[in-house]
């Protein structure tokens, strides 16, 4: 453990001094993180849609990494089993907050919101393009129960692509996606010496109020 701390403290990595400034900042948050993803992906960062979310369960707060697929009418869009703990813990309390990390280019974007899930058409039309693996698991899978072994859910993958056959496959009831109506975002550029830009973005009765906040 000793050896484990020592090598801990020596963890001291730098930022860059890319500065972020308050008329940098696009007035409507959606279009400032559309531009930081974008800026993301073309950087070739592994999984730049990777986002942890955040839900509570009785009082207790719990988080996961999931992938954020899509922005509908200002909306942040995932997809889960609606029979997992997290979409439970939705539909109990629609509270969630989540954060989107990009190491390679020291940039972090924190949010709050609402959640609740999609119509089903939203749902519909993004199943049809999941990889016909991806389908065949999203009705094999009943996401974090306790199974016996691997062989639990090749075996029934195997069956359900007798059973579908060359057919489509159709979405699961089961299984779906959920929107996100952010009402507080907040967006940090790592500086030099521990110096980072943050600015968030809070929901007023009139628009969007921006403030810049201590490192």
């Amino acid at each position: 453990m000793d050896s484990l701390s020592e090598k801990i403290k020596e963890l001291r990595n730098e930022y860059s001094d890319s500065e972020l400034l308050i008329e940098d900042l696009n007035k409507n948050p959606i279009m400032q993180f559309t531009n930081w993803l974008d800026s993301a992906i073309e950087t070739k960062i592994y999984e730049p849609n990777a986002m942890v979310l955040a839900t509570s369960f009785e009082g207790k707060p719990r988080s996961r990494y999931v992938l954020f697929k899509n922005i509908i009418e200002d909306k942040l869009i995932f997809y889960t089993h609606y029979e997992s703990p997290k979409a439970q813990e939705i539909l109990s309390n629609p509270n969630v907050s989540g954060i989107f990390y990009w190491a390679e280019i020291h940039r972090q974007v924190r949010f709050q919101g609402l959640a609740k899930k999609t119509n089903k058409k939203i749902s519909d039309d993004y199943f049809a393009t999941r990889p016909r693996g991806g389908q065949l698991s999203a009705w094999a899978s009943n996401q974090s129960s306790v199974i016996d072994n691997r062989e639990v859910i090749t075996n029934k993958i195997e069956e359900l692509e007798k059973n579908f056959s060359d057919n489509e496959i159709p979405r699961p009831e089961f299984w779906g996606g959920f929107e996100i109506q952010v009402n507080y975002w907040e967006f940090w550029q790592g500086r030099k010496n521990r110096t980072h830009d943050r600015f968030c973005y809070t929901q007023k009765p009139t628009g969007w109020e921006i403030e810049r906040l201590s490192p």
